[in-house]
C-alpha cells in the first residue's frame, strides 16, 4: 500500500534521469524543499521496507526506493555544485543576487530564473538539504562520493554560517510580507540553518568507508550565534510577521532546534492562537495567497491593501502533519489522534483511491463577507496543487509513524530530538599559565596557586604549545579549499570561545588556544585587566550554558607582566579575587576545576584537524610558532618595542591626577551633552576611508597608514562664535587586512613589529607633586581667563618651533597632549616635526608619530582619559565594530548614535561595513574623537550585553547610544555631586570595566555611589536597594485587602526611602533615554488607532493607516510608532507623553459602549501641558514646592495662554525658572506617577480637557477609570 502510495503521488512526476521532482504538472520547476521533503519521504518508506524485506519483491522495492532517493539528493547537489562560483561570492557579499538558486529545471537542472527575477536566497531550503543529507548519512546511505563534492559541502557551511545576521526571503519565498521584495531575518530560516550546522558537525560523509579527509567540521560558536538570535525572536518570525505556522518545524520535526522546553511551548501556544483553524493552519497573518480577493496579475499590494486578507487566509494541512509530528516524536497518543483524524477529513482520494493532500484551504468568493463577519464560519474548498508534494511528503512519514512501520528516532538516527533532555551540570577546566618563571614565583608565592606553570615547563611537561585564538583561525582558513571548484575555504577571521576551549591535533602535534578576548588588539578595550577578567567570567558562565560537545571545555589562562602594577604594593586585587574564586570551585555560578594542563588532556575535547595536507600541519606550526615567540620579544601592552622605564613606575602613582585637567577642556560636545546643552562644531575634516584590522598573530596594535588626508589649516573665528578649540580634525587611517598566505602574514607582522617599535621621541612624564598640580591647574585657568578665542591655553601666541622645541623639552604628559593637540588642531597629523626618527632610519617624524608615542604611553600609565583622546585623535576603531553593530541588530534593535535631534543623530538599521560605520559615527559626533570612540566603547558593551543578558533590552527597540553616554554624564554628575564639566571629565576616566559598570547599572536600574579612592581613581558600587526602571503597568491591580492606589504607595516606600528631590526626574530621564515604555504598550496603542483618527506628537500624526498595513504585534508597528515618540528631543519630556500615551490607549478598554468621541486626532502633548497646568493650578493653592519657580498666577497664566506647543516640533516654550524643559515644570517632572498628586492622576483630570468624556446623573465619569 504505502509504496504505491508513494509512486502514485509523491513520486510520479519524478524525472526519470535526473531524479528531480517538478512541483506541478504543467512547470519543469524544481524547488529544493520540495524536493528534499519528497526524498525525505521515500528514504522513511525505505527504511521501513529494511526492517521486512524478506522476499525478493521486498529487497528489489528497497533498492528502488533507495535509488530513487539518491538520485533526486545527488542531483539537488549537482545542481548547487554548478553554482559554485556564487557560493564563493556570497561568502563574501553576503548579497541577494549571488545567492544560490532555489529551483532548478527538473530535466536539465539548469537555472530557471535570473538572479533578479525571483527570491534565490533562502536559507531554510539550503539548510533543510544540509539536514536531510546528514540523517541520511547518518542512517548508512553515502550520497557524497568525491573530495570536491566533499568540500562543496564543507563549503555549504560556509554559505549558511552568517544565516543569523543576513537577510533572506524566507520559507514563502516573499521576504516582507507586503511581498514587496525586501528580505528580512526570518526565524525559520536560523532555526533550521542551526540544525544543519549541529547536524553536520564531526560527520563523515563516506560513511563507514570514509577517512580522515571526508569529514565535516563546523564551529561551534557558528550554530551557537545562530541559537542566540533564535531564542530572542521567537515567537516571532520577522519583521514584518508576528509569528509563521513554518516554525513548525523549527520548534519540531524536522530541525529540532529550540533547547528550551518553555520556549517551544510558548511558540507553538503563539502559533495555535493565532493562526489555527478547522481545515489547518495559516501561514502568517494577512496571507493573501490563493484568497478568493487575491488579484493574481499583481506582483504585490501597497501595505495598507493587506487588511483585506484579513480573517480569510488560507488554512493549510500542511501544519497539521507538523503537529501530528511532533505528537508522535513526544509520544502523546491524545494529541496524535486528534491531528490524525483532521488530516484524514481533509484529505481527497484520487482515482485509485489513495488519500492526497492539497496545498490549501480557501473561502470562496461568495463567502467571503461573512467569514469576515463570522471567523472560522464557512466551508472551504480545496485550491492549488493536488497532491501537494510537501504536504503530501509529510503525510506518508505520518502515516508510516502512525501505522508503526517506523519509529521516530529511525527517521532521526543523529538525534536532534534529544535537545530538550536535560544535560548534566557542566565542569569547565581552568588552566592558569605564566608567562615566565618569574610570574610563576608570584603567582605561587602571593596568590597562592600551587598548580601553575609557565610556557616552557608545561610544554615540556605535555608537549602542548598554547597559541593565540588567531592562529585557529588562521587554520581554519584551510578548511574547504578547492581549486577545482574555484572554492578558497573559510573567510571569517573570528574564532568563539567554544572553539578555543578544546584541544586540536595537527599534523603530529597537539595543540591549544587561548580565548580570542586575551588576544591584545589595536582598540584600548583590551588595557584594561578588570575588562579582561570580566570577559573571562561571562565566557565561563556561556561555556555553561552552551556546551555540547563530548569531554569538558579547557580554558587557558595566560597571566602576563603586564597584569601587575609597577609598584609591589599593589598586586592586581582584581586578578587575586578570580584566582580565588577559580581556587574555590565556582565562578559566576559555574562549576570550576583549577589545575595543569597535564591534568586535563584525558578529559578535554579534541579535534583532529584532518583536513591539512599531511606535514603540513607540523610546517605550518613551525612557523607560527616563530612568528609568536618573535613578536613576544620586547612586546609591551600595546605592540611598542620599548618595555617600562623607571618612569613608568613612578608615574603610576599620578594615573588619574596626571591629566584630568587638560580633559576637562578637550572634548566639547560630550560635556555639553552631560549639561543638556549641545554645542556644535562648525568644522567636519575630510576624512579617507579605510579599515584597520589587527593582526594575524597580533598580541599588538595595528598599524594604521595615512592613505591622503590634507593638512588641516587653522582659521579665522567664526561667525557663530564657537572657538578654534572646539573644531575637530579626525586623523585618516589605512586598511591592513589578512593575509591569506601564512608566510605573507609572518613576514608582514615582522614588518608591522619594526614599524611599531616607539623610540622615545618624547621625555618620559615625571611624577608630578601636589605643587605641580596646583601650578596646572593654575596655569590652565589663567589660560583660559586670558585667552578665550582660541585653543584655550598660553600656546596660542607661539609659532610651531617654539612649541616644538617646548615638546622636546617637556616631561609632563598634559603639557605634552596639550603642545600636541594644538598642533594636531592646527597642523594635522602629517604635519612634518623636522625631527629625525631616533632609530636612524632617516625618516621624518610627524605629529600622527608623536601622538601615537604619547598614546601608547598612556596605555602604559592606564591614563584612560588620555588614552580615548589620543586613540580618536588617530582614529582607532574597535576590532569587528560592525559585527558588535549586528548582534544588536539582529535582535530586532535600530540603533542610532550622535546626540538628538536628528539628522545629527543618525538611525541604523542595516547592518554596515566597517569604514561606512566609521564615517557616520564620525560624522554623527561632530568630528569630536572621545565622543566617537565613547559610541564605540557603547557598542561593544551593549552588544556584550544583548548576548549575556538579554533582558537588560528587551523592552527596548531603539537603542540610542548618544543619549545613554548624556545619562551616564548626569549620573556621574549626581553621584559625584559635581558639575557637567567634571562629570565628563571623570566620565572619560573610567577604566573601561568601570564604564560597562556604569551602563549596566543605568540599564538595570541599580543604584549605586561613586566616590574617590586613596590614587583618586574613581570606585562604582552598587547600592542594596535596586529601583526598576523597566516598563510596567500604570495601572496594577490592586490586592486584596488594598484600598486604590495603596500598592503604589507601598512600591514607592519600598524603592525610596525619601522623597529625594530630583529621584523622578532622573528616573524620567533615564527611561526617555533608553526608549521605554510601559508592558503591552504598542499592542494597545494600535487598538486605540483603530478608534482614532490618529494621535499627533511633537508635530507628528501616528494615523490610523497603520493599523491597515501592520498587525499589533508588529515590530514594524512598534518601530515606526517608536520613530514617532523619538522625535521628542528631551528624555524627560518623551517620558510623559509616553505616561500620557499609556492613558489614552487604556480608553477603548474602559469605553466599552463606544460612548466617547474618539474620531479625532487626540493632541498628546497638550494632554501633558493641561495636566502641568493643573499640577501648577494644585501646588499655588496649597503652597507647594513649585511656588518657588512656576506656581506664580502670572506664570500659571501665560503657560495657559502659550500656543506653541500645539505646534509640536519647532514651537518655542517659555524659560522656566525652575529649567523644567518644554514648558513643563521641573517639580511635574520630579513627581511620582501614581498617588493622589501623582503625574497620573494629573493626566486624568486634564484628559475631559483633550477628549470629551461621557458623564452620569451625578455629573461623574462615565467610565471605569484605569488610575484610582
Amino acid at each position: 500500500y504505502y509504496h504505491s502510495l508513494v509512486l502514485k503521488t509523491v513520486l510520479a512526476r519524478q524525472n526519470d534521469i535526473t531524479g528531480l521532482i517538478p512541483s506541478t504538472p504543467s512547470s519543469d520547476h524544481a524547488y529544493i524543499r520540495d524536493n528534499t521533503y519528497a526524498a525525505m519521504c521515500t528514504w522513511a518508506l525505505a527504511l521501513a521496507f529494511k526492517k521486512v524485506a524478506e522476499e525478493d519483491q521486498d529487497r528489489a522495492r528497497l533498492r528502488d526506493l533507495e535509488g530513487r532517493t539518491i538520485k533526486c539528493m545527488r542531483s539537488l547537489l549537482a545542481c548547487m555544485m554548478r553554482q559554485a562560483d556564487k557560493v564563493e561570492r556570497f561568502k563574501h557579499t553576503r548579497q541577494p543576487l549571488d545567492a544560490l538558486h532555489c529551483k532548478f529545471s527538473a530535466s536539465s537542472l539548469s537555472p530557471v530564473t535570473g538572479d533578479s527575477n525571483y527570491g534565490h536566497l533562502q536559507f531554510d531550503a539550503v539548510a533543510l538539504y544540509v539536514l536531510a543529507l546528514a540523517q541520511m548519512t547518518a542512517s548508512g546511505l553515502v550520497l557524497v562520493y568525491t573530495a570536491e563534492e566533499t568540500a562543496f559541502v564543507q563549503n555549504l557551511v560556509f554559505y549558511l554560517d552568517a544565516a543569523y545576521m543576513t537577510c533572506d526571503y524566507g520559507v514563502w519565498e516573499r521576504g516582507d510580507k507586503t511581498n514587496n521584495g525586501q528580505p528580512e531575518l526570518n526565524s525559520t530560516s536560523i532555526g533550521m540553518t542551526k540544525a544543519a550546522l549541529e547536524a553536520l558537525s564531526e560527520l563523515d560523509l563516506y560513511g563507514s568507508s570514509g577517512g580522515c579527509r571526508s569529514f565535516i567540521h563546523v564551529m561551534a560558536d557558528d550554530s551557537q550565534n545562530c541559537a542566540a538570535v533564535l531564542d530572542t525572536m521567537l515567537p516571532r518570525e520577522s519583521c514584518s510577521k508576528e509569528t509563521d505556522a513554518g516554525l513548525l518545524a523549527v520548534i519540531g520535526y524536522p530541525a529540532f532546534a529550540v533547547d528550551r522546553e518553555e520556549l517551544v511551548a510558548s511558540t507553538r501556544n503563539c502559533i495555535d492562537s493565532m493562526l489555527q483553524g478547522r481545515y489547518g493552519y495559516r501561514r502568517f497573518l494577512r496571507d493573501g495567497y490563493r484568497t478568493a480577493v487575491e488579484d493574481p496579475n499583481r506582483l504585490y499590494y501597497e501595505p495598507w491593501e493587506l487588511r483585506q486578507f484579513e480573517n480569510i487566509e488560507c488554512e493549510w494541512p500542511l501544519f497539521l502533519c507538523y503537529q501530528l509530528l511532533d505528537a508522535q516524536f513526544a509520544d502523546s497518543d491524545e494529541r496524535a489522534d486528534r491531528f490524525a483524524r483532521l488530516l484524514d477529513r481533509l484529505a481527497l482520494l484520487n482515482s485509485d483511491g489513495l488519500p492526497q493532500m492539497p496545498e490549501s484551504y480557501s473561502v470562496p468568493g461568495h463567502l467571503v463577507a461573512a467569514e469576515r463577519a463570522a471567523p472560522g464560519s464557512q466551508d472551504r474548498h480545496p485550491v492549488g496543487a493536488l497532491p501537494h508534494l510537501w504536504t503530501q511528503s509529510l503525510y506518508v512519514i505520518c502515516q508510516l509513524l502512525r501505522d508503526k512501520f517506523l519509529r521516530p528516532q529511525e527517521i532521526d538516527p543523529i538525534g536532534r530530538r534529544l535537545g530538550l533532555e536535560a544535560k548534566p551540570d557542566l565542569v569547565v577546566q581552568v588552566v592558569v599559565v605564566a608567562e615566565d618563571a618569574k610570574i610563576r614565583g608570584t603567582l605561587e608565592t602571593r596568590f597562592g596557586l600551587k598548580q601553575v606553570q609557565d610556557f616552557a615547563e608545561m610544554y615540556k611537561e605535555t608537549k602542548i604549545r598554547v597559541f593565540p585564538a588567531k592562529v585557529l583561525s588562521h587554520f581554519y582558513r584551510h578548511l574547504g579549499k578547492c581549486h577545482q571548484l574555484g572554492l578558497s575555504g573559510r573567510q571569517s577571521s573570528e574564532v568563539g570561545i567554544l572553539a578555543t576551549s578544546k584541544l586540536y591535533i595537527v599534523g603530529q602535534r597537539t595543540v591549544a588556544f587561548t580565548p580570542q578576548f586575551l588576544d591584545h588588539h589595536s582598540f584600548y578595550l583590551s588595557l584594561d585587566l578588570d575588562f579582561l577578567l570580566d570577559m573571562l567570567r561571562t565566557d565561563v558562565a556561556f561555556l555553561r550554558r552552551t556546551w555540547s560537545a563530548v569531554g569538558r571545555p579547557l580554558f587557558i589562562i595566560p597571566v602576563y607582566h603586564w597584569y601587575f602594577n609597577a609598584d609591589s604594593s599593589e598586586q592586581a586585587p582584581s586578578l587575586y579575587s578570580t584566582i580565588k574564586k577559580l581556587q574555590s570551585g565556582y565562578i559566576n555560578g559555574t562549576r570550576v576545576t583549577l589545575g595543569k594542563l597535564a591534568d586535563f588532556v584525558d578529559t578535554s575535547c579534541v579535534t583532529n584537524m584532518t583536513f591539512l595536507d599531511k606535514g603540513q600541519g607540523d610546517d605550518e606550526l613551525a612557523k607560527a610558532k616563530a612568528a609568536v615567540e618573535g613578536r613576544r620579544r620586547g612586546r609591551t601592552r600595546l605592540g611598542s618595542g620599548a618595555s617600562a622605564t623607571a618612569a613608568d613606575a613612578a608615574a603610576i602613582a599620578m594615573r588619574f591626577r596626571a591629566g584630568s585637567v587638560s580633559a576637562r577642556k578637550k572634548s566639547v560636545v560630550l560635556s555639553s551633552a552631560a549639561a543638556l546643552e549641545l554645542a556644535l562644531s562648525s568644522l567636519s575634516a575630510a576624512d579617507a576611508d579605510g579599515e584597520s584590522e589587527g593582526e594575524p598573530f597580533g598580541d599588538e596594535e595595528a598599524v594604521q597608514f595615512k592613505v591622503g588626508s590634507p593638512e588641516s589649516k587653522a582659521g579665522p573665528v567664526p561667525a557663530s562664535g564657537v572657538q578654534p578649540s572646539r573644531r575637530r580634525r579626525s586623523s585618516g587611517f589605512g586598511l591592513l587586512g589578512m593575509v591569506p598566505n601564512l608566510n605573507e602574514m609572518i613576514n608582514e607582522s615582522r614588518r608591522v613589529a619594526e614599524e611599531t617599535t616607539v623610540t622615545h621621541r618624547l621625555k618620559n612624564p615625571t611624577m608630578l607633586n601636589e605643587d605641580s598640580v596646583d601650578s596646572m591647574k593654575r596655569m590652565v585657568h589663567c589660560a583660559r581667563a586670558t585667552d578665550q578665542h582660541d585653543s584655550g591655553n598660553c600656546m596660542a601666541s607661539m609659532n610651531e618651533q617654539q612649541l616644538l622645541k617646548r615638546l622636546a623639552q617637556s616631561d609632563h604628559l598634559y603639557e605634552q597632549f596639550d603642545l600636541l593637540f594644538h598642533l594636531y588642531h592646527t597642523k594635522g597629523l602629517d604635519y612634518s616635526t623636522g625631527w629625525e626618527d631616533a632609530n636612524g632610519s632617516g625618516q621624518p617624524v610627524t605629529v600622527r608619530d608623536l601622538v601615537k608615542e604619547l598614546y601608547e604611553r598612556a596605555g602604559s600609565l592606564c591614563q584612560w582619559w588620555l588614552i580615548r583622546y589620543t586613540a580618536g585623535m588617530l582614529d582607532k576603531r574597535v576590532e569587528k565594530l560592525p559585527m558588535f553593530l549586528t548582534d544588536l541588530l539582529v535582535r530586532q534593535k535600530h540603533v542610532t548614535v550622535g546626540l538628538p535631534p536628528e539628522p545629527r543623530e543618525t538611525v541604523i538599521s542595516s547592518p554596515r561595513g566597517g569604514a561606512a560605520l566609521a564615517q557616520l559615527i564620525r560624522t554623527a559626533s561632530d568630528s569630536d574623537p572621545t565622543l566617537g570612540v565613547l559610541t564605540q566603547e557603547l557598542l561593544v558593551y551593549l552588544s556584550m550585553l544583548a548576548r549575556t543578558e538579554p533582558q537588560l533590552l528587551a523592552s527596548m527597540y531603539r537603542i540610542r547610544v548618544g543619549l545613554v553616554i548624556q545619562v551616564m554624564g548626569s549620573e556621574m554628575a549626581r553621584a559625584l555631586n559635581i558639575s557637567a564639566e567634571e562629570a565628563t571629565e571623570h566620565l572619560l576616566g573610567l577604566s573601561p570595566y568601570k564604564m560597562k559598570t556604569l551602563l549596566h547599572h543605568i540599564l538595570s536600574g541599580k543604584e549605586f555611589h561613586a566616590e574617590y579612592s586613596e590614587d583618586e581613581q574613581i570606585s562604582l558600587e552598587s547600592d542594596s536597594r535596586v529601583l526598576d526602571f523597566r516598563p510596567r503597568s500604570l495601572a496594577p491591580s490592586d490586592g486584596p485587602g488594598q484600598r486604590p492606589g495603596q500598592w503604589a504607595e507601598e512600591r514607592l516606600g519600598q524603592t525610596m526611602s525619601s522623597d529625594r528631590r530630583g529621584q523622578w526626574l532622573r528616573r524620567r530621564r533615564i527611561d526617555g533615554a533608553l526608549n521605554r515604555v510601559p508592558a503591552g504598550f504598542y499592542r494597545r496603542m494600535w487598538r486605540l488607532l483603530e478608534y482614532t483618527e490618529g494621535v499627533s506628537i511633537y508635530g507628528q500624526i501616528i494615523g490610523q493607516y497603520l493599523t491597515r498595513e501592520m498587525t499589533a504585534g508588529e515590530v514594524k508597528f512598534a518601530l515606526h510608532v517608536e520613530a514617532m515618540i523619538t522625535a521628542v528631543p528631551v528624555p524627560e519630556y518623551r517620558q510623559l507623553v509616553v505616561e500620557a500615551l499609556s492613558l489614552l490607549v487604556r480608553l477603548p478598554d474602559c469605553d466599552q459602549l463606544q460612548r466617547v468621541d474618539l474620531h479625532r486626532i487626540l493632541p498628546a502633548e497638550q494632554l501633558v501641558h493641561r495636566a502641568n497646568y493643573t499640577f501648577l493650578s494644585d501646588q499655588l493653592s496649597l503652597g507647594g514646592d513649585a511656588c518657588a519657580c512656576c506656581a506664580v498666577p502670572d506664570q500659571i497664566d501665560q503657560l495657559l495662554r502659550h500656543e506653541d506647543w500645539r505646534r509640536g516640533a519647532g514651537a518655542t516654550y517659555p524659560a522656566l525658572v525652575c529649567g523644567g524643559a518644554c514648558g513643563v515644570c521641573a517639580h511635574f517632572y520630579d513627581t511620582a506617577p501614581s498617588g493622589r498628586f501623582g503625574t497620573l492622576t494629573y493626566l486624568l483630570r486634564a484628559l475631559p480637557d483633550v477628549v470629551q468624556l461621557p458623564e452620569d446623573e451625578d455629573g461623574m465619569l462615565g467610565l471605569e477609570c484605569p488610575v484610582q
